[in-house]
């Protein structure tokens, strides 16, 4: 009963891990899509702040310094600046959760290894009683 009840405590972890394992590789998925949206939110920014630029050049092609204060300036920006905290903030809780799950998955890691030594040193203690 006793080999029964290890074998089965050490199955579960095992699925622990595999679930970690899984919804690790869930998370990472989402950090590496955010970073590509954040890529192309920068990406973004510069086209417009590009675009901007070029249609306020005077007749000789020069750039107006108002035209630069504009783009540089913390309104032009906001929308952008906006849409990178949102996904920092999402980036931030994922961590948070990635963590946990590191957490967790070591967790049962070291049960699932004390659990083996216990049945590694039962079954030693099992045939030492019998021979």
């Amino acid at each position: 009963m006793g080999f029964a009840v290890s074998q089965l405590t050490e199955q579960n972890m095992i699925n622990i891990q595999s679930d970690c394992e899984y919804q690790l590789t869930l998370i990472m998925n989402t950090l590496q899509r955010m970073t590509s949206e954040q890529a192309a939110i920068t990406q973004e920014q510069m086209t417009a702040s590009q675009a901007y630029l070029q249609a306020h050049k005077d007749e000789e092609g020069v750039i107006s310094q108002e035209a630069i204060d504009w783009v540089n300036s913390d309104a032009f920006n906001a929308r952008f600046n906006t849409k990178l905290k949102i996904i920092q903030a999402k980036e931030q809780i994922l961590n948070v959760q990635k963590q946990q799950l590191e957490t967790k998955q070591k967790m049962a890691s070291n049960q699932r290894d004390g659990w083996n030594k216990n049945k590694t040193s039962c079954i030693e203690k099992f045939f030492k009683y019998f021979n």
